[in-house]
């Protein structure tokens, strides 16, 4: 080569390595709009590029309100996210295509009282303690239980960091007693298993007030709980060709649920009503279930109609989530709370960024205790201390995140079951007789087959992690093997 032509080659890479530095010393360019990704697309693939920058909401947190919308006992499998075909939810379908949808999130618990204090405090419910209503006293008297004071739950955070707080819910699992109200300037709870015809519309008179305000809004409805109404319909007019016996009340859940409770007899038992109720009565009740659907859809439509046209929609991170599922029969019970199967705890997790409205879907197994974690990064919060609840926004970034996933229930002190879970595969200890069972959720959806016998490596792994978690959220099963107590009869 001539040394002329070396010169000039010489120049221009020279030329080139000098405009490269430029460009990364230059500051960043705004992130371009991306494209909403296709149904199937997984968070990996949809957090490409600049997603991790799109998740920082650190340079607006002042200006940004929090919105958490809990819809009790609302299955991910009635969502059209979740399977569905039915339309049951077309106004948190359309909140879905704006939001960060975790397709495989888990309750930490199946009933409201311990798995809602779990995405309050980001701790599991033996760590929280808020396992039951009542709880032993001093005096060996039951009294209600109450978060222990040392304990710092997340909206508490928020209220002491300038938010305004308040909350407008269905009482009952979700009442001030139990530790909720610390902060709030207001805090609805008057009404046992309120549903959102309740609780929303002092809500939305408060967001007219205070759109302008600084604030954590709680909103809460047991619209699709069995204690709640079907509302101005006569459930056997809604479901016109059941011939069963049964009418969708109130009343009547109550007695089957109890019914089936009474069946656990000794260690170990099962809630049953086996034997009690038939397919077309289980799909009644399913089909009177789904009612409720529609009707609390609707209702926080309405909700998220105000925040659009108000505008703050875009000035709040909205999350909505549910404290566990329902069971009808597809394990001989219904209701919640007696069972760790996945109609009790897999349930919708969706959260809206502001200014984000790309629709990416999550697959990894996450837990709503990580809800405010997450929530708390975004902003650049800094949480309570002591939590077991992670931030999510790794995951939207493509990375991969190591989530222990555990459920457990003491429900009313009928039944003592602890879960853990890791990929499809999921461990139920019943802690009264030592039973344990392994499912292959990927294979047995419905988990109806015990796997354990097949899958010794599987069965030993998961229950050498459940025990160490029990050891760490200081469970002896020793302290339940072979003990039956007397049941605590309220709910």
């Amino acid at each position: 080569m001539k040394p002329l032509h070396r010169t000039v080659l010489a120049l221009l890479a020279a030329n080139v390595a000098l405009g490269a530095w430029f460009l990364l010393r230059a500051p960043a360019a705004e992130t371009p709009e991306v494209p909403a990704p296709p149904a199937d697309a997984s968070a990996a693939s949809a957090a490409k590029g600049d997603a991790g920058a799109r998740y920082d909401l650190r340079a607006r947190a002042k200006d940004l309100n929090v919105i958490v919308i809990d819809i009790d006992s609302l299955r991910f499998d009635r969502m059209a996210a979740g399977g569905n075909a039915d339309g049951l939810t077309p106004n948190l379908d359309a909140f879905a295509k704006e939001a960060v949808v975790f397709r495989k999130a888990v309750s930490a618990a199946p009933w409201t009282v311990p798995a809602t204090m779990a995405i309050w405090t980001g701790r599991w419910p033996s760590a929280h303690g808020v396992t039951n209503k009542l709880k032993l006293d001093a005096k060996g008297e039951m009294a209600p239980t109450t978060l222990a004071p040392e304990i710092t739950t997340f909206p508490e955070t928020l209220v002491r960091a300038g938010w305004t707080g308040a909350a407008f819910t269905g009482g009952a699992g979700v009442s001030a007693v139990f530790g909720y109200g610390r902060g709030f300037t207001t805090y609805l709870d008057d009404k046992r298993f309120a549903g959102f015809d309740y609780s929303a519309p002092p809500a939305m008179a408060w967001l007219d007030q205070n759109r302008e305000s600084h604030f954590f809004l709680f909103l809460h409805g047991y619209d699709v709980h069995g204690q709640h109404p079907l509302d101005g319909i006569d459930p056997r007019v809604a479901v016109p060709d059941y011939k069963g016996k049964l009418d969708g009340s109130i009343e009547e859940q109550a007695r089957l649920r109890e019914q089936g409770l009474a069946a656990i007899r000794k260690p170990g038992d099962p809630a049953s009503l086996e034997g009690v109720l038939t397919p077309d009565d289980a799909k009644f009740l399913l089909s009177v279930y789904d009612a409720k659907v529609r009707q609390a859809d609707e209702r926080v439509g309405k909700v998220l109609d105000q925040l659009r046209t108000t505008g703050l929609l875009d000035r709040s991170i909205v999350a909505i989530v549910a404290d566990h599922g329902e069971e009808f029969m597809e394990h001989a019970y219904i209701d919640h709370g007696a069972t760790l199967c996945d109609h009790q705890l897999h349930v919708p997790l969706m959260i809206r960024f502001p200014g984000d409205t790309q629709q990416v879907f999550v697959d990894t197994p996450v837990r709503t205790l990580d809800l405010f974690p997450t929530i708390f990064d975004a902003l650049g919060l800094e949480g309570p201390a002591g939590v077991n609840g992670r931030s999510l926004l790794p995951l939207l970034r493509g990375e991969k995140a190591d989530l222990p996933i555990y459920a457990e229930s003491d429900y009313r002190l009928f039944v003592h079951q602890r879960m853990a879970q890791v990929g499809d595969h999921r461990l139920v200890l019943d802690l009264e007789d030592g039973q344990r069972q392994l499912f292959d959720l990927a294979a047995d959806p419905a988990e109806l087959h015990d796997a354990s016998a097949a899958k010794p490596r599987e069965t030993y792994e998961l229950e050498q992690s459940l025990r160490t978690w029990m050891d760490a959220t200081r469970t002896n099963p020793a302290d339940y093997l072979g003990v039956r107590q007397d049941p605590i009869k309220i709910f």
